[in-house]
């Protein structure tokens, strides 16, 4: 390559990196986020598995399933309608922010206790969440700390301060670490009730980042402000609806494998799918981040949907050559058992991340160009398929099979999806805010 092509090259990668510098920076903030959570969340099972027993490691990672899915119920749709709408408002993003925080914790404690008194209807293996008053009302309070936090983070998304949502979950993922490690060293005999006590305290103790936040505020008003959130009810019911069916399926596996099988089968799961979470989550954080810029500005937004998809697929090869490769060494730190009964189990899921970029960014794309109505039906078709397939895979009696029900699902969606992402892709940079021609292919994909 001559001296002046590789200057053009240099200086088209170049403009690339300084058209796209918000998005890159803010997703990488959400990939940062996911490297370093995930790091120390390895960690954090790690300490688990090796000082606690298998049944109290089964147990805390179905509550933890629980806590996360109940947290997301609390969210209201609250997390990805801020996203959307801060960018779009000059005032009031505190007062939002906070009637918003208010109302996800009350509903999440609320839904905490519900789950705590019925868990053991669900499964023997989750009657320790109603032990006692005092594993209940951590669980509860680790149900509301939960869906506050997931609307803080897409709502501190929204605002572009991807580097305030890192610190939190930094902050959070530390600290239950330590508590976790001061437990196994200090409690006797503690069972799966003291992991997700932990995680519940990381949680609360995160939330001490935002006094810089609030304190540099510039006049915005702290005040909760309901009335204005009242009048988004409805959007906001149509993002959670959305939201729900959008999470619904890996948030509830664990519980499938835990109650279709055993707890130390979900043990073993709960560690593939964390490890094979690394990958997904690169086309989530660029997708999320590109619905919020493209919410206040729509220029440029195929071109950078483009790089996206590229750098999504391009980390997914990595990431699965890597764990061809290291994958048993990796469960192995975790303990012999895990690398002989989840190494299979991990190379499935990770297969993932390819179907699994098609359909994050199809949802950014509808969530973009307003269309999540007309999207719903599509959604949930698609959640009530990945059971299915989990189910199917869990009552043959392998770990292996489920994960397989759910990669054969997850590509089943990405067909349907992938017309209309791939018209939005084909769309020329110049043409402006998304054309009729994906609107329609969406058409055709929802029926």
């Amino acid at each position: 390559m001559s001296r002046e092509r590789r200057a053009g090259l240099a200086n088209r990668i170049a403009a690339q990196l300084a058209h796209n510098r918000t998005v890159l920076v803010n997703a990488g903030s959400m990939m940062s986020t996911v490297v370093v959570t995930a790091l120390l969340g390895a960690a954090f099972w790690l300490v688990a598995a090796r000082q606690f027993s298998t049944d109290a490691v089964g147990v805390a990672s179905a509550a933890v399933a629980a806590m996360t899915l109940l947290g997301y119920v609390a969210t209201a749709g609250l997390g990805t309608l801020l996203m959307g709408e801060l960018p779009r408002r000059e005032q009031h993003h505190r007062g939002l922010l906070n009637a918003s925080l208010m109302v996800s914790g009350a509903i999440g404690i609320v839904l905490g206790i519900g789950f705590a008194i019925a868990a053991p209807l669900l499964s023997a293996d989750l009657e320790p969440l109603s032990e006692s008053w005092l594993a209940a009302a951590v669980f509860a309070f680790g149900v509301g700390l939960t869906g506050l936090a997931a609307v803080l983070d897409q709502a501190l998304i929204g605002l572009l301060r991807g580097g305030l949502q890192l610190s939190r979950n930094v902050v959070f993922s530390a600290i239950k670490l330590i508590a976790l490690v001061l437990v196994a060293y200090l409690v006797t005999g503690a069972g799966g009730v003291w992991i997700y006590a932990t995680w519940t305290a990381g949680i609360a103790i995160s939330l001490v980042v935002l006094l810089r936040f609030y304190m540099r505020r510039a006049g915005d008003s702290l005040r909760p402000r309901f009335a204005l959130l009242g009048e988004m009810r409805v959007d906001a019911a149509t993002h959670h609806v959305y939201n729900l069916a959008i999470r619904a399926p890996d948030l509830v596996l664990p519980l499938i494998v835990v109650a279709l099988l055993s707890a130390e089968a979900n043990a073993n799961f709960y560690i593939a799918w964390m490890i094979a979470s690394f990958a997904f989550m690169v086309p989530v954080s660029l997708s999320s981040v590109l619905f919020a810029v493209g919410s206040g500005d729509a220029s440029g937004l195929h071109e950078r949907y483009r790089l996206s998809m590229a750098l999504s697929a391009g980390l997914g090869l990595v990431a699965n050559l890597v764990l061809l490769v290291a994958g048993g060494q990796i469960l192995a730190l975790f303990g012999a058992d895990y690398e002989r009964q989840a190494l299979t189990t991990l190379h499935i899921l990770a297969l993932g991340v390819f179907p699994e970029t098609i359909k994050a960014h199809f949802l950014s794309i509808t969530r973009v160009e307003r269309r999540i109505p007309q999207t719903i039906p599509l959604v949930i078709g698609a959640t009530f398929l990945e059971l299915a397939g989990a189910v199917a895979g869990a009552l043959a009696g392998s770990l292996a099979l489920v994960a397989t029900g759910w990669l054969l699902a997850v590509c089943i969606e990405a067909v349907v999806m992938s017309r209309t992402v791939f018209r939005f892709l084909r769309i020329a940079p110049s043409s402006g805010p998304p054309s009729s021609g994906a609107a329609d292919d969406l058409d055709a994909a929802t029926g």
